[in-house]
């Protein structure tokens, strides 16, 4: 009895290592499941409104990943929606007055940057803490390389999705800022072409002259 009594605590003492190895393993996925998503994966609509010089363009947007929407009260280069699909390398330009839509690269001005960071950042000071639009929000002052040259922003992140409210260049030229934001899940339906649409003639300017 003794002899059988040793050999099971043997067998205890040699699979407890096993057992809590898989406990911690499986603690492990547990906590990084319930992990919050990153700021460029997060689902919200809200308004936009991009300031530059005296220029001032609103649109209501949708966003999914990296699928992004635009609805404009005045429309842009004629288009009323326009569609990015990162993942396709292609933005849709819809003119719903003429029922068309014309399919081009994804411009600059209308890729969403929703990660806390921004492109090119070298530092960030933290300013303080601040109600922006209903949300908390942390302002900091960011020092970006852009051409060749350093810029400084001023630039308000959301405590909680770490999603940037407010950006404005520290020269007052330039201002992103999101407002009525809800982060929503989005439904995939708002960023696929509608069926209804007939692809458009490139413009103009866009045509292959006789000396190319």
């Amino acid at each position: 009895m003794q002899f059988t009594h040793a050999v099971q605590e043997l067998m205890d003492v040699r699979t407890r290592p096993v057992s809590i190895g898989l406990f911690l393993a499986w603690l492990l996925s547990m906590s990084v499941g319930s992990l919050p998503e990153s700021a460029t994966a997060l689902d919200f609509s809200g308004d936009r409104i991009v300031k530059r010089g005296k220029s001032v363009v609103t649109a209501h947007v949708n966003a999914k990943d990296d699928r992004w929407r635009f609805e404009f009260p005045i429309p842009q280069r004629g288009a009323s929606v326009i569609i990015v699909r990162v993942d396709r390398g292609t933005a849709w330009l819809i003119l719903s007055k003429r029922r068309l839509y014309l399919e081009e690269p994804i411009a600059n001005e209308y890729r969403l940057e929703v990660g806390e960071k921004m492109s090119g950042e070298i530092s960030r000071e933290f300013v303080g803490d601040e109600m922006l639009n209903g949300y908390p929000t942390e302002l900091f002052e960011v020092t970006v390389a852009e051409e060749g040259e350093t810029r400084q922003y001023y630039r308000w992140v959301t405590k909680v999705q770490r999603f940037p409210m407010k950006t404005v260049s520290k020269q007052g030229e330039w201002s992103e800022e999101f407002r009525r934001l809800v982060f929503t899940e989005q439904s995939r339906f708002l960023f696929e072409l509608p069926h209804r649409l007939d692809p458009a003639n490139a413009p103009a300017n866009m045509q292959p002259t006789a000396n190319n």
